[in-house]
C-alpha cells in the first residue's frame, strides 16, 4: 500500500506516519446486526491481502513489523529497512501456522511494507513484496537479503515453514518500474501490492506507487492502464489545492473478463474520492464504481463485488472501516460489515467472506469471517 506520503511536508509527513500506529479504534466485531464477524486467526502482524487455497485454507500476506529498522544509505530518513519479518500465515480451521517466514519489510513513512498478497495453488505459493516507495533505483545499495522487495515470487509449500530465500524470483517489478515509469512520475516509484492470477504462470499486478496495471509472467510484462490522478482538493495542512494520486491497490478479474481494480488514493485521501475502475484487455479504463472512500481490496461472489474500505471517512479519522456491498451497476455501495478496525484484504469461500482486520498492527492483526447471506 503506497499512499503517496512523499508529496507532504517533512512535518506533516511525520504526523501521518505516526497516526497509522496511535490512534485508537472501535473494536473489530462490531458490526450491524446480522453479520455477525466472527475472529478466525490472531497475532498477525500488518496483515494485508488474503487468498483461499487448495483444501478451502486461508492464506495471508504478512508485512512484518518495524521494531528494528535502519537507515537506507544516500535515501532520505523515511525510508528505512526493517531485516526479514515478513512472513504468510495459513489458517486451517481452528489451527493457523506461518509457512513462509523471513521475508523482507521496510518503512516508509511509519507504514509497514513488505509481503502484501499471495495466490496458492496445488503446493505452489505466489508472494507479493512490495516495493521501495519513491526509493527504487536504491534497492541496489541495499544488502543482499532486501532483493526481494519489489517482486512477485514462488516456491514450493513444505510439511514444515519455507523461507523467503526459498522462493525464486518470477517478476522484477521494481526493475520495470525503473526501466518504464508508465506514469512519468520522477522519481521512479514501485510499490507493488496486489495480484491475480491468469494462470500458473501469467500475473495482473497493480502497483500502487507507480499508478499502473501490470501484466506480467512468462507472456512478457506489459502495462495494461495507467490511472489518473483526482480532482484537486484542499490541503488540509496548509493553502492550495492538491491533486491526489491514483494509487490502486488491488485487482480481480470479473464475470466479464475485464479487470476490476480498487484504489486508495494518495494524499491527502478525500472522503469519497476513490473509486473502482474497470480494465479491459486492450488497456480501456472506465469507473465502475465511484464515491468510494480508501478501498483496498476486492473479491467477486458470482455477478456480486465486494469491496473492502480501509477507512469509511479519511485516513486521518482512525481507520474505521467496512465491507461494502457493490450493486445496481457500481451506484449502491451498501455495508455488509462496519465499524471494523484497519481492515484491508478480502477473499470469499462460499457464504462467507474473510477480511483481515488491523492491518497497521505488528501482532494484534486478525482474520475475521463475515456470512454473506
Amino acid at each position: 500500500m503506497s499512499r503517496r506520503l512523499r508529496s507532504i511536508p517533512a512535518a506533516v509527513t511525520a504526523i501521518v506516519g505516526l497516526s497509522l500506529f496511535i490512534v485508537a479504534v472501535p473494536s473489530a466485531n462490531a458490526a450491524p446486526p446480522g453479520s455477525d464477524p466472527v475472529t478466525v486467526a490472531t497475532g498477525l502482524d500488518n496483515p494485508r491481502q488474503i487468498a483461499v487455497g487448495p483444501g478451502q485454507r486461508l492464506y495471508v500476506a504478512e508485512a512484518g513489523t518495524a521494531d528494528s529498522c535502519g537507515p537506507i544509505p544516500g535515501v532520505g530518513p523515511e525510508f528505512l529497512v526493517c531485516g526479514l519479518t515478513g512472513a504468510v500465515t495459513e489458517v486451517n480451521g481452528a489451527e493457523q501456522r506461518r509457512v513462509v517466514t523471513a521475508l523482507p519489510t521496510m518503512s516508509f513513512n511509519g507504514e509497514v511494507i513488505g509481503a502484501s498478497d499471495v495466490d496458492v495453488r496445488g503446493n505452489t505459493i505466489t508472494v507479493l513484496i512490495g516495493g521501495l516507495s519513491g526509493a527504487a533505483t536504491a534497492r541496489d545499495a541495499l544488502p543482499a537479503q532486501y532483493a526481494a522487495l519489489g517482486t512477485l515470487r514462488t516456491g514450493r509449500l513444505q510439511s514444515v515453514p519455507i523461507t523467503g530465500a526459498d522462493l525464486a524470483l518470477a517478476v522484477d517489478l521494481n526493475a520495470y518500474e525503473i526501466a518504464n515509469n508508465p506514469d512519468g512520475n520522477i522519481p521512479p516509484d514501485s510499490n507493488a501490492v496486489g495480484f491475480t492470477a491468469l494462470n500458473s504462470k501469467n500475473w495482473a499486478v497493480t502497483d500502487a506507487g507507480a499508478n499502473d496495471l501490470l501484466t506480467v509472467g512468462t507472456r512478457g510484462e506489459s502495462t495494461v492502464a495507467v490511472f489518473p490522478d483526482g480532482p484537486p482538493v484542499p490541503n488540509p495542512f496548509g493553502p492550495g489545492l492538491i491533486a491526489p494520486q491514483a494509487v490502486p491497490t488491488d485487482v480481480v478479474v470479473g464475470p466479464d473478463g475485464a479487470y476490476y481494480v480498487s484504489q486508495l488514493t494518495g494524499f491527502p485521501f478525500p472522503t469519497g474520492g476513490s473509486t473502482i475502475w474497470r480494465v479491459t484487455a486492450d488497456g480501456q479504463v472506465s469507473a465502475y464504481a465511484t464515491g468510494l472512500t480508501m478501498v483496498t481490496s476486492l473479491a467477486w461472489r458470482g455477478s456480486t463485488l465486494y469491496a473492502v474500505q480501509l477507512d469509511d471517512a479519511n485516513f486521518f479519522d482512525g481507520h474505521v472501516g467496512s465491507l461494502r456491498k457493490i450493486t445496481a451497476g457500481g451506484s449502491v455501495h451498501e455495508a455488509v460489515a462496519a465499524n471494523l478496525s484497519a481492515p484491508y484484504g478480502v477473499a470469499i469461500r462460499g457464504n462467507s467472506a474473510f477480511l483481515t482486520i488491523d492491518s497497521v498492527s505488528a501482532g494484534d492483526g486478525s482474520v475475521i469471517r463475515v456470512d454473506l447471506r
